[in-house]
């Protein structure tokens, strides 16, 4: 299913506060690759399942919460190509029967709940231990899919075709875990990366992308940034303002956005284009991430 990407459609948006500044924003529509390994899940999980496979593992194990997308999009890929996979989620069993998860377990995905405190203990050495031993010794992939093998993967969304074709100067996304942040401004060393952070206190995130980055053999990188005003709140909540935005965009742009990721990365791009973050006749390129499966959580 991990097939080469060789073109994915960019649009450009036409906004009045951009247009009069003279700035353009072009979307990459990275959420149409899959219809539900999306976005830039495809590319996180491209490399951990295949090295999954390449070390005789049958089995892959990961964290996330109720609605999570990488667990959505674990559970597919796993389907699809034959390897069983456990998702550790955040919170009670109740939750089992939202859409994501039921969509997961349908998948053939186990399903283990655990508290939020266990859930916190996810990077601890004896609780991973524990894991590899109730469920196998499964391959363990961090939340949100997010290491060396996601950067590596995430690198090879943004072309150098795409960046001169459009004239780009600034490469601008949302952020979980980081991962995608990494990989594209590993990829792209001369442009300017902003990640807007989906949830509030997010700036810890500046050390994970770090270790990230020197995980994947590129520290000391400097083109990058987080713009932390785009919260809307914190992480899967919503303003008036956020869910009548995402409904502008599919009515007026014929373009849907989740309320989690792109909705928030989106319209925090108009209020720095009004605050004359990005100067005027600045070209952005701005990744539709996927996610929309979460939409169904509204």
């Amino acid at each position: 299913m991990f097939h080469p990407v060789y073109e994915l459609p960019v649009v450009s948006l036409n906004f009045p506060s951009a247009r009069q500044r003279g700035i353009g924003i072009h979307l990459l529509r990275l959420d149409q690759i899959d219809e539900r390994v999306s976005g830039n899940k495809w590319f996180k999980l491209k490399y951990n399942l295949k090295a999954a496979g390449e070390q005789g593992f049958d089995r892959v194990l990961s964290f996330g919460g109720a609605y999570s997308n990488h667990i959505h999009a674990l559970a597919w890929a796993g389907k699809v190509l034959g390897i069983k996979t456990i998702g550790v989620i955040r919170g009670e069993p109740e939750y089992a029967n939202n859409p994501t998860l039921s969509d997961a377990a349908r998948w053939g995905m186990e399903l283990h709940f655990v508290t939020r405190a266990e859930y916190k203990r996810r990077q601890d050495a004896d609780f991973l231990h524990a894991l590899k031993e109730r469920f196998d010794d499964p391959f363990i992939v961090p939340e949100g899919g997010s290491n060396a093998l996601a950067v590596k993967g995430t690198a090879e969304i943004v072309s150098r075709a795409i960046i001169s074709d459009f004239g780009i100067d600034h490469i601008v996304l949302p952020c979980g875990t980081g991962g995608t942040l990494a990989g594209v401004a590993a990829s792209q060393p001369d442009i300017s990366v902003v990640g807007i952070p989906v949830l509030k206190g997010a700036e810890f995130l500046n050390d994970d992308i770090e270790s990230l980055l020197k995980s994947a053999g590129c520290s000391d990188l400097n083109n990058w940034v987080l713009e932390c005003g785009g919260h809307f709140g914190g992480y899967g909540k919503t303003t008036p303002e956020l869910l009548a935005f995402i409904a502008m965009m599919a009515s007026d742009y014929g373009i849907p956005l989740d309320q989690v990721y792109t909705g928030k990365m989106l319209l925090r791009v108009i209020e720095l284009i009004d605050a004359d973050f990005f100067v005027k006749g600045s070209q952005l390129l701005v990744l539709h991430t996927g996610g929309l499966q979460g939409l169904r959580s509204l």
